[in-house]
């Protein structure tokens, strides 16, 4: 057998908020990792957040040397660039049941890459570290679920020269219409840089008026895009995201909370075997928080939602993503930078965050 799916956490309950420290005990080379995050649902009429806000931090560790480190929008948003598919979530916000995601941190390009897997053997003591804050999401609940595999080579025999690191660089609040200015590390070939912003009820663009990337005190000017010329090009490489959620919508507006958050509009239509009186009408779901309603009572529903931007991030990726050798060499650069600009309606109320996808190569 060439491959296998390896349990590295059992499926476990939390009723308190919580960091998991999980030991990688494992030899053999590893793909991907997944990573199943599931809130429980006790008040159907309040939800308060994306479920994925209940996994705060993702870290694999070796020590001190940080080799992931993300949020768990940020890491969904990361995996849902490199397959342009979710992991089959299960978007249910109603009744007495549970909301669960399920995130894959990508070590290669795509599943079993040969040249690119992480390598325990290359670590001392690699950890993987969790952390929940059970009710920042979802429904009202007051339990999280986590479990964790791993799609690891078996007999057959690879040796893998490098593996894909994600790191948050920086997080900060806005202000409006200034630039905020970043020095960007200069140790690892960049794959992708990833540019989030994530405002409910406010795309990301409206928040964002420039986004400019540059090397050695502007001698080189790699980005220097608006967000809509992002949108309207480089994401055009990426197709719209897809999803289905099904949530309990009243007389009155009630919110939830879908991935995109940026021209992304939903269809509704009742859930049930009989068909009932009366109509739906949805909001387009600015920054992802979503609105329906519906005119005579209250309804089940299920949303069929689409749009861009999953949590609010944008992508901008260096080079041909298949060719490790194309990648942006940054060990090359004096100094490298970014400046994001906020617009006029920027507050401080607002964050960015910026992260990485870089190629680490092994020491021989």
């Amino acid at each position: 057998m060439n491959y296998r799916l390896s349990t590295i956490h059992p499926r476990k309950a939390y009723t308190s908020d919580i960091t998991e420290i999980i030991d990688i005990e494992v030899v053999d080379p590893i793909s991907q990792l997944i990573i199943e995050l599931a809130a429980n649902i006790t008040n159907d009429t309040s939800i308060t957040a994306h479920a994925i806000r209940c996994l705060t931090k993702i870290e694999l560790v070796d020590g001190s040397d940080v080799l992931f480190s993300l949020s768990g929008a940020e890491a969904e948003a990361a995996d849902w660039y490199n397959n342009h598919v979710f992991r089959s979530p299960w978007n249910i916000y109603m009744g007495w049941g549970e909301t669960q995601r399920f995130i894959g941190i990508n070590f290669g390009r795509h599943l079993w890459d040969k040249e690119l897997a992480f390598d325990p053997k290359k670590f001392r003591n690699p950890q993987l570290k969790l952390t929940l804050d059970i009710d920042a999401g979802g429904a009202v609940p007051n339990q999280n679920r986590l479990g964790v595999w791993a799609a690891m080579f078996d007999q057959k025999e690879v040796t893998p020269v490098g593996f894909l690191m994600h790191k948050e660089i920086k997080n900060y609040n806005m202000l409006a219409s200034s630039h905020e200015y970043t020095d960007l590390p200069r140790d690892y070939p960049y794959r992708k840089m990833f540019v989030r912003c994530q405002t409910y009820d406010s795309e990301p663009g409206a928040k964002i008026n420039k986004i400019k990337l540059s090397e050695d005190q502007d001698k080189r000017i790699i980005f220097d895009h608006i967000p809509e010329e992002i949108l309207r090009t480089i994401a055009y490489n990426s197709p719209q995201i897809e999803e289905y959620v099904h949530v309990r919508l009243g007389t009155a507006q009630t919110s939830f909370y879908v991935t995109p958050t940026t021209r992304c509009y939903g269809i509704a239509t009742e859930l049930g075997d009989t068909s009932g009186s009366g109509a739906i009408a949805m909001t387009m779901g600015d920054g992802g928080r979503m609105k329906g309603i519906c005119a005579t009572a209250q309804k089940y529903a299920q949303v069929f939602v689409k749009g861009y931007l999953p949590h609010g991030t944008y992508e901008l990726p260096f080079g041909n993503p298949n060719d490790i050798e194309d990648w942006f060499d940054v060990a090359k650069v004096g100094s490298l930078k970014t400046d994001i600009d906020g617009t006029s309606s920027a507050a401080s109320t607002d964050s960015v965050q910026i992260f990485l996808q870089q190629f680490r190569k092994y020491v021989a």
